[in-house]
Parts: C-alpha cells; structure tokens; sequence
C-alpha cells in the first residue's frame, strides 16, 4: 500500500497542482507550449508533439533531473491539458492575478512585485503573455484534478488495520555469526588464487592513470587572504542596514492546532478553546509557560513554556509576524489565526540588530567583495598565461602570486581532490594535447568562482597487474567469501536445533531490541517478514537468515508488542495518508485511461 504512495509520488504532486506553479518557475514552461506537428519529436500525445529541444532546455534547468523522468513529467502534464482543453475548463482572470502573484519568486517582503515579475520572466526568456498562456493552463488542470483530491473516502476499519500493522512490534534477541569470525577456518590455496586470476582479467585491470600538477584561481582562496579595516566594516554595515539592522523580538506562544482539512465546526471550537486560553493568560500573564506547556499543541517549543527565541519579521509567517511586531514588551495578543491554526502570543523582549552582533559576517562579506574584485581582475591574465605559455604553469603561478599543487593518481572517473573532481577537466587530461604533447589545460570553470588548469607529470597505462601483486587482494577476497559460507552454515545449524527445541551452543546479544514492520534499513526485508510470521502463541520462536554482509543471523522472538491506541493527532495524519494513497491509486488508473484515450507515442531519441 505504502509503496504505492512512493512510486506514484511525482504524479500525485503534479496532478494535485502542489508543484505545478513551482514547475513553471523552475523548467520555465514558456517556450514549451508543444507544437502541433514537426518531425522533430519525442513524444506525440494525442495531436500534440513533445520535441527533444523542450526535454533537453527543461533538463537544463531542473539540474539532475534525468531525461525519463523529465519526458514523463512532460506527457503527463500535456496528458491533462489536453483533457481540461476538450472540456474548456478555463480558469477566470481573477484566479489566474492570484496565482501568479502567490508565486515567490515574484514577491518582495511577500508581496507580488510587479518589477520582480518582468525580472524574472526577462532573465528566463519569457514572454508574460506566452507566460500567463502556461499559467492558465495549470490552472485548468488543477481544475481537472481537483475532484480526486476531495473525493477519496477510506473506510475506518481500513485505517485501523493500517495503523495496528504500522504499530505493531516484536522484542527480539540477536545472535550475529560474523565472517570475521570463521577467518581462521578458511583457507585458500595457490591454485584457488591463479583460477580466480585467469577468470577476473577484465575485473582485476586497473585503468589508465596520470598524476598532474594543477594551478588554482579561486574567489574564496583569495577571501582568506584578504584583510579589512574597521573603516570599511562601517561602510558596509551603514551601506546594508536594511539587510543588517533586522529588528528581532523574542517571544513565546501557546498554538491550538487546526488541521487542513478540518471542518468549520473543528475550526470554531478551537478558536472558542483559544479565545477562553487567551482572556485566562491575560488575566494571570505569569502562568503564561505553565499554560504552554499544558495546553499549547506546538510540539516544537511546549516544553519550553512557549518560548520561540529570537527571530526576524521574515521568520515567521505573515500574520504571526505582523500581529508579534505589534505588541509592546510583555504584552499578550489577541488570538491570532494562521495557517496552522490560532495563537496566543507573548512579547518578552525586542531589539535592533547592532554592528558589534554582525561585525564577523559584515568583515567576512567585505573580504569576499574584495576577493571577487581581484578574481575578475586575474581572470583574463589566467586564462592567457596557462594558454600561451602552455608548456608550464609557473608563469601563470609567479604572475598571480599562487601556488601549484600536486595530485595523486587520478582516472577518467575522476579524482578525489575536489579542485580535479570536474568531468570537463577529467576529460581534459586524457586528451591528447594534454596527456601526449605534455601541455596545460585550458582553464576550466571547476565551480562557480574557481578556475583550474592542469597538465600531465606522469601516467600509466591501463595494465593488469602481476599475479604477484593481485594474489594478496584475491586471498583477501576468496577468504571473506569462503568465512561468509562456514558463518552461514553454523547460523543455519544453530537455528535448525533451535527450532526443534534441541539445545544450541549460541552467544545472544545482552539486550532484546524492538522491530516493525516498517523502517528496519539494516535488516533484510525477508528477516522482518519472517520475525513477523512466528505464531505469537508459541513464544520463543526462533528464525533467522543469511546476511550477505556478515554471515547469518538468528532471531530469539520473545514478545509480541501491540500497536499504541492511535491519538487523533495521529489518526488525522495516517487519515491524510491513506487518502493520498488512494488518491495516487485512482489518478494513475485515470492517467492510464487518459493515455488510451489520447494515444501516447514514444520514440527514441537521436543518436548523440
């Protein structure tokens, strides 16, 4: 069940419209509008093409993302367009003004910038009309998708199954035969070691390797070597007090949570509860903690009375900041709602960000101008000297006052040092004009901020090393291998005579530890299932398994542990849960029927 929810995830958040403005911000949707004909296609859905130029310019700007993953993002988006457009759901012009200036992107102290907005659409080469175009067609899709959001009902005995199997656990006893421990008992002979030799030729070469002397330009290098006067620290600060000289206040709350879904009456009487909480701490404002730590539904700071610490405007959402911001020192607010409900707020203390309390970040801000200032400055110096004189980096090196280096032996799958760590200079280094005529590298932007250029000092060819040399890592190898099997038979023998209630010499771990079904990462999905399986009326039970890592491990059951009563805090999230799950369920059966409907092809992609 849960599984589902995972493997549906993306789609779920797509198809919900949790991401899809996001999207639009982050893979620019303007410029994707896909065409309806040309050749050159990935994808035809219905009579709508997807082209190769649309994947690669979103991949390019969702970084990391994989060409799969982005190309199905892409059907499945024009998939329900195409839907919403047969039934000409359009959203009105208000809704589509509204959904644009909540984007963040084009906000200013969390209100719509129009200046922002034509930045951002003017850095992205979009146009606001194709812009707006795309918006309202996320729109309409919401609107298409909506009904599943609000429609899934799971029945309650579903969640109560759901939470016992979740809740349940077992107290078990360990008892690891570890391969280390049969070392002693594996041997391997010299013949074993010459037939894993000639059988593992192409697993035992090593590659080819060059070790270099490299020259580094680096903005942050430069930082560290920078120094700044008191005079110039002023400056700055005097320059920024906007960014700088944030007012903070510190404060303390008591939260009666409200949840998303929660019904008007759900809605009323938690403000009625915070209302009554409110004119109580007001008329005693010293049991303001006691009735925190009593009351409040913040798990994150009731223990502490309420008390949040210090913060900025921009720390807390709007109407908790705006209502905080009011209040004089050890005044108590009205109640205050926001989107996780309604607030009782106490003001405890307030002041102004000074120079002494930012004096470190203001000098170190300052060092990283002037560095930044000299980097450009030796930018285009770097990049001719490492070019014209490329038969040596000292030129470069004595010209701009910085130091080579020099690199262990590094592979075309890259280097551990992070300066030589960049596929573009890795692939620099077995080119021929580096690696055969001995000269440098071009400088290489290795991160934003950092230049490196390289040349070859020595190299080995791909070889398969001697059997003399191999033989101590395939002994190695061939040892492990054999102690795994001796640990696992053992393991296997013991729990064999366990579970015929014979006696088993066997060392248990000194403390039973606890199981579920769920969330056991170091334990095999097959061990978990079979702790589970034992008849709880036949306690101890014994099992156990092999552990490809270790050697084998037996489990001694020795109790079964029901799942807690759920709280309705918890049955409210396990509710939200399940219905996502069902949800995920009943929109990619939709999906489904929509790519029957439309006709969805899918062609490879040209040969690079």
């Amino acid at each position: 069940m849960f599984d589902l929810v995972q493997k549906n995830r993306r789609m779920v958040e797509v198809l919900l419209g949790a991401v899809v403005l996001g999207l639009i911000v982050s893979f620019g949707w303007s410029g994707y509008a896909a065409s309806q004909g040309g050749s050159d296609w990935l994808a035809k859905v219905g009579n709508t093409t997807i082209s190769e130029q649309q994947v690669e310019d979103a991949m390019r700007r969702q970084q990391g993302a994989q060409k799969p993953t982005v190309l199905n993002a892409l059907i499945e988006r024009q998939l329900v367009l195409n839907e919403a457009r047969d039934l000409r759901l359009t959203p009105s012009d208000e809704q589509l003004r509204a959904a644009i200036a909540a984007i963040p992107a084009f906000q200013d102290n969390g209100q719509f910038s129009k200046t922002k907005y034509e930045q951002v659409l003017s850095a992205n080469g979009m146009q606001p009309l194709q812009f707006q175009k795309d918006v309202g067609e996320d729109l309409a899709g919401r609107q298409l998708m909506a009904p599943w959001q609000a429609s899934v009902v799971v029945p309650n005995a579903v969640i109560e199954n759901a939470a016992r199997l979740m809740g349940e656990r077992r107290e078990v006893v360990t008892s690891v035969f570890k391969a280390d421990d049969y070392l002693g008992k594996a041997s391997v002979t010299p013949a074993e070691i010459k037939q894993y030799y000639d059988a593992h030729q192409v697993d035992l070469k090593a590659p080819e390797m060059v070790r270099v002397e490299y020259l580094v330009l680096s903005a942050a290098q430069l930082a560290q070597q920078q120094t700044v006067s008191d005079a110039e620290i002023q400056k700055y600060f005097d320059a920024h007090k906007a960014e700088l000289a944030k007012d903070e206040r510190k404060a303390a709350h008591i939260l009666i949570a409200v949840q998303p879904n929660a019904s008007a009456a759900d809605k009323q009487a938690a403000k009625a509860k915070a209302e009554a909480i409110d004119k109580q701490v007001k008329a005693n404002p010293s049991s303001f903690a006691a009735v925190a730590k009593a009351e409040s539904q913040d798990p994150g700071s009731k223990d502490q009375g309420g008390d949040l610490g210090w913060f900025a405007a921009d720390a807390m959402v709007k109407p908790f900041a705006d209502a905080a911001f009011k209040l004089s020192k050890g005044q108590i607010s009205d109640v205050v709602e926001s989107q996780f409900g309604y607030h009782i707020i106490m003001l405890e203390d307030a002041r102004t960000t000074s120079l002494a309390d930012v004096k470190t970040a203001v000098a170190d801000k300052v060092k990283a101008e002037k560095a930044q200032t000299q980097y450009q400055s030796s930018l285009d110096k770097f990049n001719e000297l490492v070019y014209q004189q490329a038969d040596s980096l000292k030129p470069a090196a004595d010209a701009l006052k910085l130091q080579t280096a020099q690199s262990g032996w590094v592979t075309r799958q890259g280097a551990q040092d992070p300066a030589l760590s960049n596929p573009k200079l890795t692939e620099a280094l077995f080119s021929d004009d580096v690696l055969k005529k001995k000269h440098n590298t071009e400088a290489i932007e290795v991160q934003p901020g950092t230049l490196v250029s390289a040349r070859v000092i020595d190299y080995k060819a791909a070889q398969v090393p001697p059997l003399a040399t191999a033989s101590p890592d395939i002994e190695s190898k061939l040892k492990h291998e054999k102690a795994v099997k001796l640990a696992a038979a053992d393991g296997a023998q013991k729990l064999a005579a366990l579970q015929k209630g014979e006696a088993a010499e066997i060392k248990w771990a000194e403390q039973p530890t606890q199981l579920g079904r769920f969330g056991n990462p170091a334990v095999p999905a097959d061990q978990v299932k079979a702790v589970f399986n034992v008849d709880v009326k036949k306690l101890p039970a014994y099992v156990g398994g092999a552990d490809p890592a270790q050697g084998f491990v037996v489990y001694k059951v020795e109790k079964a542990i029901a799942a807690p009563a759920m709280t309705p805090e918890m049955r409210a999230q396990l509710t939200q849960s399940m219905e996502q799950t069902y949800a995920g369920a009943e929109m990619a059966s939709y999906m489904a029927n929509l790519q029957k409907k439309q006709k969805v092809e899918i062609r490879a992609a040209k040969s690079e």
